[in-house]
């Protein structure tokens, strides 16, 4: 696993895209240690052409981050601090999710690890489908420091998966995976 961040001087806003592409370019370099070929399936999941491991993709103002894995389907998002899971979260969390939310501080906090936690089950599951609320469940966690982990039960497949979703709170981001 690993998180670029995309120097500002060398990517203004009208490349953005092109700057997250190189950016992930050179965080596979790094990880890989050669010039992967990054491609895309037609539903729009990435994968490395000639090479058996399994990859998730995600990026945010400023950050790219990567997750490989050999024999798992890895999930990866990231997302820059902010008020907008909080005010969107009527569209991704349940009603029995929302209790969680007891603190004002950790309010906004909280709704963005939720929502990046079921973004990270949704490319790890790789299910056309999924309803976040439906199908994506948060069982109860506190966040009592800057890294920790949840559990996350979907309800889409016939396997009914439960997900261990590791999460990192940062000035700059907050980042949750699964391996």
């Amino acid at each position: 696993m690993g998180v670029w961040k995309i120097d500002e001087t060398e990517a203004n806003r009208s490349n953005r895209r092109e700057a997250e592409r190189l950016a992930i370019n050179l965080l596979l370099q790094n990880m890989l240690g050669n010039n992967p070929v990054l491609g895309h399936k037609e539903n729009g999941m990435p994968f490395l052409e000639d090479n058996h491991l399994n990859i998730s993709i995600s990026h945010t103002k400023g950050y790219v981050a990567v997750i490989l894995s050999r024999f798992t389907y890895p999930g990866i998002d990231i997302e820059y601090p902010s008020d907008r899971a909080w005010r969107l979260r009527h569209k991704f969390l349940s009603d029995n999710e929302l209790y969680m939310f007891a603190r004002a501080r950790e309010e906004e906090i909280k709704a963005t690890i939720c929502w990046c936690a079921k973004e990270t089950a949704y490319k790890t599951l790789r299910e056309s489908g999924v309803d976040f609320i439906k199908h994506l469940h948060i069982l109860p966690f506190k966040t009592d420091s800057k890294n920790g982990s949840l559990l996350l039960e979907e309800t889409k497949t016939i396997n009914n998966q439960v997900f261990t979703i590791n999460y990192q709170i940062t000035d700059d981001y907050i980042l949750t995976w699964k391996e």
